[in-house]
Parts: C-alpha cells; sequence; structure tokens
C-alpha cells in the first residue's frame, strides 16, 4: 500500500488558485474513496515535474526497445532511466520499473550476476515505495527468490524466503486464534478478516500469495530442500482454505503437490494420503471423466504400487476403464496400458495379454501405427508374449519397435593416447594415405 501523506503537506506551497483546485480534488476523494487523497492522485492533477516526465520518456523508450527485442538499445536506454530513476522521489512506485526492466532484460541475455544487484534494487525501490508492507511486497519477494534459485546467488533465497513464510504464517497464526465474530477489513487484519468480510475483488491478493508459496515450493522440492517446501506448500493450503472454502479444486492441487513432495522424500504412506485427499476433492467438484480426474487416479495407484499395495492399485485402475467405458480418447488407452503393465509386473500375463491388445489398437487409432508413441507399447506386449511362450509373436513385435524406435547403443571411441584406433589390420602409414587421396578407411 502507498504510503499517505497529509492534506496540509501535499498542498502546501501552493498558489491560491492551486489549493482551491487541490481542495476540489480533496473533497472528491472524501466522497467517492480514501478518507485521505493520496500523493500520486494530487500528482496526477498537478502533472509529473520535468525530471520525472524525462524519465518517464527514458523509460517508455526502453520498454519499447525491449519489446521489439532491440536488446542492445534497450540496455543502453534503461541504463539511463534507472540513473535518472536514483535521483527521483524514492516514494513513487513507478521508479522500480527501470530497475526491474532492466534487470529481467539482462537475464533474457544470460548476463545473470549483473542482473542480480539491479533486481534487488527494484525491490529496494519497492519497499520504500510501499513503506515496507509486506503484503503487498511479498510477490516480488517471491519473483526474488526465484531469480536467486534458478540464476543467481541461490544463498540469498533462503532469507528472503524466510521472511515471506514468517509473514504468512503469522497471518494464518492470527486468523487462528481470533474469536468468531463479524469483522472488518483493516491494514494488518488476521487473515479471517480479510478473506471473510472483504469483497471478492480484494481476495486476489490473497491467492497471488498462495500461488507464490506453491511456485517456491516446488524449486525447494526439486532442490531437496523438503522442510521448506513443506512448509511453503502447507501456507500455500492454509491460505486457500482460508480464502477458498474447504472444497474449491485449487486445495485438491495443494494436496496433489504435498502428496508428490512426501514421495520424493520416501513417505509414501502420508504421499497416499495426500493423493487420496486430492482425489476425493477433484471427484467432488469435476464431472466423470475429466482429465484432471484420472491423472490424480493414476498417482495414487503408482504411489500404491511402490507400496506394494497391487490390489487397490488394480482397483483404481479398474474404476478408470469402467469411467472410460464408451471413450476411445488418450485417457481410455492409457488406462488400458497401465492396467496391463500392473498386471505384468505381477507375473498375470493372460490378464495383461488381454489388456495390452486393446490398449495397443486404441494407440494405432489415437497416434498411427508408425508413431514413435506405438514402442513402449510394442516392447510390453512383446515382453507378455514371451512368457506367454509365443516367441514367433514376442519377435515380431520387437522388431516392428525397433523399426519405430530403434535402440541406440552407446558408442565406445576406440582412442588411445592421441591416436585414433580404426580396428584394422592397416598399417598408420596406409591409414594416412588413404586419408591424403580422399579414400574411405
Amino acid at each position: 500500500m502507498r504510503k499517505k501523506e497529509s492534506p496540509a503537506r501535499i498542498l502546501s506551497g501552493r498558489t491560491a488558485t492551486s489549493i482551491r483546485a487541490g481542495v476540489l480534488v480533496l473533497g472528491l476523494a472524501l466522497i467517492t474513496g480514501p478518507a485521505h487523497a493520496r500523493a500520486d492522485d494530487l500528482a496526477e492533477f498537478y502533472g509529473d515535474p520535468p525530471e520525472v516526465k524525462e524519465w518517464l520518456a527514458l523509460q517508455k523508450k526502453g520498454k519499447e526497445h525491449l519489446t521489439l527485442s532491440e536488446y542492445g538499445k534497450a540496455e543502453r536506454t534503461l541504463k539511463k532511466a534507472v540513473l535518472k530513476a536514483r535521483k527521483l522521489n524514492p516514494h513513487d512506485n513507478r521508479i522500480s520499473e527501470s530497475a526491474g526492466d532492466l534487470g529481467r532484460l539482462l537475464t533474457i541475455r544470460g548476463r545473470f550476476s549483473e542482473a542480480e544487484p539491479y533486481l534487488e534494487e527494484e525491490l529496494a525501490f519497492k519497499d520504500i515505495a510501499m513503506d515496507g508492507d509486506a503484503g503487498d511486497l511479498l510477490i516480488s519477494m517471491g519473483e526474488l527468490v526465484k531469480f536467486y534459485l534458478d540464476y543467481g546467488t541461490d544463498t540469498k533465497a533462503d532469507a528472503l524466503t524466510s521472511d515471506i513464510l514468517d509473514f504468512v504464517e503469522g497471518k494464518i497464526r492470527e486468523q487462528r486464534n481470533q474469536k468468531s465474530g463479524k469483522l472488518t477489513l483493516g491494514k494488518g487484519q488476521p487473515l479471517q478478516g480479510w478473506a471473510g468480510t472483504a469483497a471478492p475483488s480484494m481476495r486476489t491478493p490473497l491467492i497471488e500469495w498462495s500461488v507464490t508459496c506453491d511456485a517456491l515450493g516446488e524449486k525447494y522440492r526439486i532442490r531437496k530442500d523438503y522442510d521448506t517446501a513443506d512448509r511453503l506448500f502447507k501456507a500455500a493450503l492454509d491460505i486457500k482454505a482460508t480464502v477458498l472454502g474447504k472444497k474449491h479444486l485449487s486445495l485438491a492441487n495443494s494436496y496433489d503437490s504435498l502428496a508428490t513432495l512426501y514421495q520424493s522424500k520416501g513417505d509414501l504412506a502420508e504421499a497416499e494420503s495426500y493423493y487420496r485427499d486430492s482425489l476425493e476433492i477433484t471427484e467432488k467438484i469435476l464431472q466423470p471423466g475429466d482429465p484432471q480426474i484420472y491423472s490424480r487416479m493414476n498417482k495414487l495407484a503408482k504411489c500404491l504400487i511402490r507400496e506394494k499395495k497391487y490390489g487397490e492399485a488394480e482397483k483404481l485402475y479398474l474404476r478408470a476403464n469402467a469411467m472410460y467405458a464408451n471413450s476411445k480418447s488418450l485417457y481410455k488407452q492409457w488406462a488400458l496400458f497401465n492396467l496391463g503393465c500392473l498386471y505384468s509386473d505381477q507375473r498375470r500375463f493372460s490378464s495383461a495379454a488381454s489388456v495390452l491388445s486393446q490398449a495397443i489398437h486404441l494407440a494405432e487409432r489415437n497416434h498411427g501405427s508408425r508413431s514413435v508413441h506405438m514402442a513402449p507399447y510394442l516392447r510390453k506386449y512383446a515382453y507378455v508374449q514371451y512368457y506367454l511362450g509365443n516367441k514367433g509373436a514376442n519377435s515380431n513385435l520387437n522388431a516392428r519397435a525397433n523399426s519405430i524406435a530403434p535402440v541406440v547403443k552407446a558408442i565406445t571411441p576406440k582412442v588411445k593416447m592421441g591416436t585414433l584406433n580404426l580396428g584394422s589390420k592397416d598399417s598408420k602409414v596406409n591409414q594416412c594415405e588413404h586419408i591424403r587421396k580422399g579414400k574411405p578407411i
């Protein structure tokens, strides 16, 4: 939120005519908007001073060059804009744009060490302009963390992530601890008040917080920092539950993320529980046959297989096949193939052969008989045919798969101490003679 100034301070030093105009603007603000007119509202009325107009012209020109991918021109112009911006009023929330755009341009050009200080400067400007309001800064903080983790000094990411979590978790704790009853919206108020009494449009920043936490959680999961990822995913989940209620599809996404996290940690029981929650919510909200339902069935089934709960996994795949009973879609094809693979892995080869035959028929219909997508289907079916004693079918299926997607073996170069060993009986002299005459060797 922008810093507000008193009307007296805003209007000081104006001529009598300007003051009367300022009072008119202030009166309109009292009638139609906040209790106090903002400094930038009056700045817009009076117009920007010359130095700000000069900066705006440079910023606009730099942005245009960037949009047109004229990176050299954009860099030179934005650097000038940054120098101008540093001399302006730091409480103007617009001036952070120059440093931010320059940082993103340098990131595009792969010059990450140069981009980092400009992106940090962008956040510093925003911090001043927003008067240190962490709620308004949270999205920008999240973007800088992503940069640190992907391209920059990753050791800086943890401190900023900790600030994000402290703020969000603090809001959630306030919400849980406060008494029930009607609340009014105000700065620094607990999350329950924000979500419960604000107009729907006010919920957008809260959802953006959850999106930021989810995105950072996935990055920390990939880095195997599971504790931080867990906190971020759960913070996102708590925000969604508060703002959207406990029966919203967005919660299913959070449960899915947590399940993937716990599966990465090897805690399969906890992963199974979250996958079940995700599937339950998804099935209650979406129509049968929706792709998201199959996706969550498949994830739960694969988790159950890792837990060696083969019977439960089979029931899920049978449910999926029943859901697509009259369908010839990719989802029916995948459901059949996964069920066939499960039967094969359990050495139930007769059951596997029947199911995989249907999967191959659909795969040919959906992809074409020569598609590279056919190869895993053909190889799995060949494997099953081998154990059923049909070695001829096994050879034919493998040959077909190899003609579509040949199995490439790694080539080990025969090089010793810088001398090419061609494996031939020719002497090195004869080899050189062949090369000199342009003959193959």
